[in-house]
C-alpha cells in the first residue's frame, strides 16, 4: 500500500509541476514576496513567518522566472512530503507511513502548490524524535517548524512529558535556545510588527469563508463577501480578535498534546489539539488539513481507529470543499453544506479526542520512550 500510494504522490507531483507554470494566486504571491524590493514586514506586509519568507527570497531570485519558481515550490513540497513519510516510518513503522500516504492522497495536489508541508515535515520529525526519546532533536525540530508556520509550537508540551532518560531539562533548554534564535532573526528582519502581521493575517478584518464562523456567515448573508489579504472573506472581525481566538484555541490544543503524550495516545492528542486550534481560527484554508494528516497515521498505529478514521474523513471532506471552492464563492447550497459538514466533523474530532484523552489512564513514566527504543531501526 505504501508504494502504491507514493506512486500516486509522485504522479501528482509531476502533473502539478506542469500546472505550476499557470497563473496561481498563491504561487504568484510567493514569487512576488521573493522578488519584492525592500524589507519584508517593514516595506511591505507579509503573512508568513520569517523562514518561509526568507525561503521565498532565496528561491525566487535563484529561479529567475515565475515558471521555474513554481517548479521549485512543487519540488520542495514533494521532498517535504517524502520527509513526512520517512519520519513516520522511523517513529511508528511502515504501516504509519502507508496510512499517511493514503490519507493525504486526495489533497496532495493542493499541498504541492502551497507551503504547509514544510512546517508539517518538521512537526512530524519532532514528534517522531520525541517518540524515539531524542528530545533535544525534537526541540530543535519544533523551533524549525515554527519558523515556517507557528502551529508546530503546539508540540512543546511533549518536551515536559516524563522520560526514563530524564532529559526534560536539556530539551527545554534546547527549545528555549532555538526559539530565541528564531525570534532574534525574525525581529532583526521584521521588527515587532512582523509577528502581529502573521497573527492577524496582514491585518485582515474578515472571516475566511471556510472558517467556523465564515461558513455559517456564508449560509446566512453573503453581502460582505470579498477578497482580502489573499483570501475570500466575509463579515467583520479584527486583529485583536484573531489573536484572542488563537490563544483560546491554544489552551485545549496544548493540553491534548500533553495528555496524549502522558496517556500513550499521541495521535489522538495531535489530531484533537490541532483541530481545536483550527476551529478557533479566522482562517481555515483547505491546505491546513495537512497539519493533521500524519496524526491519522499515528492514531491508527496506536490503536485509536475511530480517531484515525475521523481525521481521514476531515481530510477527505476538505478535499470536497476544495474541489467545490468556486461554487462555494457563488453560494451554492451544496458547496456551503459541504464546508459546514467538514467543520462539524472537525468539531466532532476535537471533542472525541478530548473525551478519549480525559478517560485514558496515564502511562507509567517513560513507557512510550521504552517502547520506541525497542522498535527496530
Amino acid at each position: 500500500m505504501l508504494w502504491g500510494s507514493l506512486a500516486i504522490h509522485a504522479t501528482v507531483a509531476v502533473v502539478t509541476m506542469v500546472q505550476s507554470r499557470l497563473p496561481n494566486s498563491d504561487v504568484d504571491n510567493y514569487y512576488a514576496i521573493g522578488i519584492h524590493p525592500g524589507r519584508p514586514y517593514v516595506d511591505f506586509a507579509v503573512e508568513f513567518p520569517v523562514a518561509t519568507v526568507e525561503t521565498f527570497r532565496v528561491l525566487a531570485p535563484a529561479a529567475g522566472t515565475r515558471e521555474r519558481f513554481g517548479h521549485l515550490i512543487v519540488g520542495a513540497n514533494f521532498v517535504a512530503d517524502l520527509t513526512i513519510v520517512a519520519a513516520l516510518a522511523w517513529g511508528w513503522g511502515i504501516e504509519a507511513a502507508a496510512c499517511y500516504a493514503l490519507v493525504a492522497a486526495p489533497l496532495v495536489d493542493l499541498f504541492f502548490m502551497r507551503m504547509d508541508l514544510w512546517s508539517t515535515a518538521f512537526a512530524t520529525i519532532a514528534v517522531a524524535a520525541w517518540r524515539r526519546d531524542r528530545r533535544v532533536g525534537s526541540a530543535f525540530s519544533i523551533a524549525a517548524g515554527a519558523a515556517f508556520k507557528l502551529w508546530p509550537l503546539a508540540f512543546l508540551p511533549l518536551l515536559v512529558a516524563p522520560s526514563t532518560r530524564r532529559r526534560r531539562l536539556a530539551a527545554i533548554v534546547a527549545a528555549g535556545v532555538a526559539a530565541l534564535a528564531v525570534l532574534a532573526a525574525w525581529l532583526w528582519v521584521a521588527g515587532p510588527r512582523g509577528l502581529y502581521q502573521v497573527l492577524t493575517f496582514r491585518g485582515a478584518r474578515g472571516w475566511e469563508i471556510e472558517s467556523t464562523v465564515g461558513a455559517v456567515w456564508m449560509a446566512i448573508d453573503r453581502t460582505t463577501l470579498r477578497v482580502e489579504s489573499g483570501a475570500w472573506r466575509i463579515g467583520a472581525t479584527s486583529g485583536p480578535i484573531s489573536i484572542a481566538l488563537f490563544a483560546i484555541g491554544a489552551l485545549p490544543c496544548l493540553w491534548m498534546v500533553w495528555r496524549g503524550a502522558r496517556a500513550g495516545h499521541v495521535g489522538a492528542g495531535w489530531a484533537g489539539g490541532v483541530s481545536a486550534l483550527l476551529l478557533c481560527s479566522a482562517l481555515l484554508s483547505a491546505q491546513f488539513s495537512c497539519w493533521i494528516a500524519p496524526a491519522s497515521a499515528v492514531a491508527w498505529v496506536e490503536g485509536d481507529a475511530r480517531i484515525a478514521a475521523l481525521t481521514a474523513l476531515v481530510v477527505f471532506f476538505t478535499n470536497l470543499v476544495w474541489k467545490s471552492f468556486v461554487p462555494l464563492i457563488h453560494g451554492t447550497t451544496r458547496a456551503i453544506a459541504t464546508v459546514l459538514a467538514r467543520n462539524v466533523l472537525l468539531a466532532i474530532l476535537a471533542i472525541d479526542a478530548f473525551r478519549l484523552l480525559v478517560r485514558a489512564p496515564v502511562a507509567s513514566d517513560g513507557s512510550s520512550s521504552d517502547a520506541a527504543r525497542q522498535m527496530p531501526l
